[in-house]
């Protein structure tokens, strides 16, 4: 009774020796480290019997080879428990995220999923060891044909038992990456791959240790062996892309589309794909990618957005402009000044009617669109509405004069209209000023020039010719070119030639002069024509010499 009478007091005493800090050896003891646990999802099959049985399989395969000391194997009861709690079925392979969901519920550390395949003498298993802690990091284990699922789960349970040396290493490498002990962690990636050779989750971490010892020449031969054992590693492929991007290597685009095929349900990877398509000039690359968005996502506005985007970069105009229209009728926050803008602008090629509809829409909408009134214009002229596409390019020139292709609209309506040439000689200034680049203008000015130098030298008509030198002049002002200055040589040839001619007849003074001043700007300019038309140049060289003792003649005579 003595006995149990001290026992609280002695039980109080041990409670309180047992609260001090231990010393020696035992102080330094540490907890054992919990079991792994694996988690062995229903696999994916057209039967789906084959793909539950080879997943119960395989479980049970594992739990009979490996220690249960080493390594738990969750049970098929606490796996369809959890299923069942969360609304899921329990007979069908879960997509990868809710697998990861799964996996996490159930404390996993790692998990496996697959494919089961029904093949003429039995069946094909092609299995996968996932990372719960993060689902793109993975081993494909070597695929397995056999007459029967139980001995195919054999073979992949030995395979599975392999390839999972290399976790212990990927951890101390994880860890260490993440205290940012790279060089270390090298170390350990490869100490990990010595013990499992293919191993592509260890090597994954190589890679991210090479990348923050900036070591991008491993990197890129780590990524390269990992895709060749895993075309479809995750890691990898977005090592390979950034790397191959940054070279501005073509095989960018083509890890790109891999990685995005890898990870279908990644709406951002996508849109970075196909962004990246269309910046490097491949955007008829990305129309299967969106085409096959928009029919998983029908009627979503944003996939719709990111289709027209590509539509009109893969210059497939048509469709461009139906699924635009698609677009803001799911949702008219897109129907922005932009929307009506390259909408517009791209019926303008092929449906000019279309084309001024959309623009009517958006100026109701933007009435003080510059860009707009732009195209507005241009569609109004393309329909041989002159008058009311030069009110309608003024009105945007008078919003904003820098308006992109406002003056070169203004241009192409003026000389449609057969403008006066000092309307468009004082345009084509006012649009200088404005700070139009002067090789655009000068483009214009050598067009007007060119087509009346034509027409003076049919007619022989000294207006048109004398208008083709105006022009000729002020174009090789702009923008100094051969063309220019040959074509001004010989519209000023004719025009002299026609002076001294006339004056003959009349005992001008005005046109003696005006030849003498015509030959000189000819003797001038013809020359530059020589590389280019060296026979017309040498024709005209060799007459005007010819025409100068008549000339200085009709001065002498006329001009008292």
């Amino acid at each position: 009774m003595g006995h149990n009478r001290n026992f609280p007091r002695r039980a109080a005493a041990l409670a309180a020796v047992m609260a001090l800090p231990l010393a020696g050896a035992s102080a330094q003891r540490r907890a054992p480290e919990p079991v792994p646990r694996v988690m062995v999802a229903t696999f994916q099959s057209a039967d789906k019997d084959a793909g539950v049985r080879a997943a119960d399989e395989l479980r049970n395969r594992i739990a009979r080879d490996v220690d249960a000391r080493k390594l738990f194997v969750i049970p098929k009861g606490d796996i369809s428990k959890t299923l069942e709690a969360s609304g899921y079925p329990t007979t069908e392979a879960l997509q990868p995220n809710d697998a990861k969901a799964l996996a996490t519920l159930l404390r996993a550390d790692e998990y496996i999923d697959g494919v089961v395949t029904k093949t003429p003498a039995g069946v094909k298993v092609e299995a996968r060891m996932i990372l719960a802690r993060d689902q793109n990091l993975g081993q494909p284990l070597p695929p397995v044909e056999a007459g029967k699922v139980e001995q195919a789960a054999a073979a992949i349970s030995k395979s599975y038992q392999a390839a999972r040396e290399q976790l212990a290493g990927e951890k101390t490498c994880y860890t260490l990456f993440r205290e940012g002990k790279n060089a270390e962690a090298v170390l350990m990636a490869r100490s990990a791959l010595n013990k499992y050779p293919n191993g592509t989750i260890a090597a994954v971490c190589l890679a991210s240790a090479y990348s923050a010892l900036k070591q991008q020449d491993s990197v890129l031969a780590v990524s390269e062996r990992i895709v060749a054992l895993d075309p479809r590693n995750i890691p990898a492929l977005r090592y390979l892309a950034e790397i191959y991007q940054g070279k501005n290597d073509p095989k960018a685009i083509q890890v790109l589309t891999r990685l995005m095929a890898a990870d279908p349900s990644n709406d951002k990877l996508r849109e970075d794909v196909i962004a990246s398509l269309v910046r490097t000039g491949q955007a008829a690359m990305a129309v299967p990618i969106v085409e096959e968005a928009l029919t998983q996502n029908p009627g979503d506005p944003k996939t719709l957005n990111i289709a027209w985007r590509v539509y009109l970069a893969a210059n497939q105009l048509d469709k461009a402009i139906n699924t635009g229209e698609e677009m803001v009728r799911a949702d008219t926050s897109y129907a922005d000044s932009a929307y009506f803008v390259r909408s517009a602008a791209a019926a303008l090629s092929t449906n000019p009617t279309r084309a001024a509809q959309i623009v009517s829409q958006g100026i109701a909408k933007f009435p003080n669109n510059a860009s707009l009134g732009v195209l507005q214009a241009n569609a109004l002229s393309k329909a041989g509405q002159n008058a009311q596409a030069l009110a309608a390019i003024d009105k945007a020139l008078a919003v904003n004069p820098k308006v992109e292709n406002g003056y070169a609209i203004k241009l192409q309506i003026l000389i449609a209209m057969n403008a006066a040439p000092d309307v468009v000689l004082n345009t084509i200034r006012t649009a200088q000023a404005a700070g139009v680049e002067k090789k655009t203008l000068a483009q214009f000015a050598l067009k007007i020039g060119s087509d009346a130098y034509k027409a003076g030298n049919a007619s022989k008509a000294r207006p048109d010719l004398q208008r083709a030198v105006q022009f000729l002049t002020l174009a090789d002002q702009l923008d100094p070119s051969a063309d220019a200055k040959f074509l001004a040589g010989a519209s000023s040839f004719l025009i002299g030639q026609s002076a001294v001619t006339e004056a003959q007849d009349t005992k001008s003074c005005a046109l003696a002069r005006l030849a003498k001043e015509s030959f000189s700007a000819a003797q001038e300019n013809v020359p530059a024509g020589l590389p280019t038309y060296p026979d017309a140049a040498k024709q005209l060289l060799t007459a005007i010499p010819q025409f100068t003792p008549a000339v200085d003649d009709q001065i002498r005579r006329f001009c008292k």
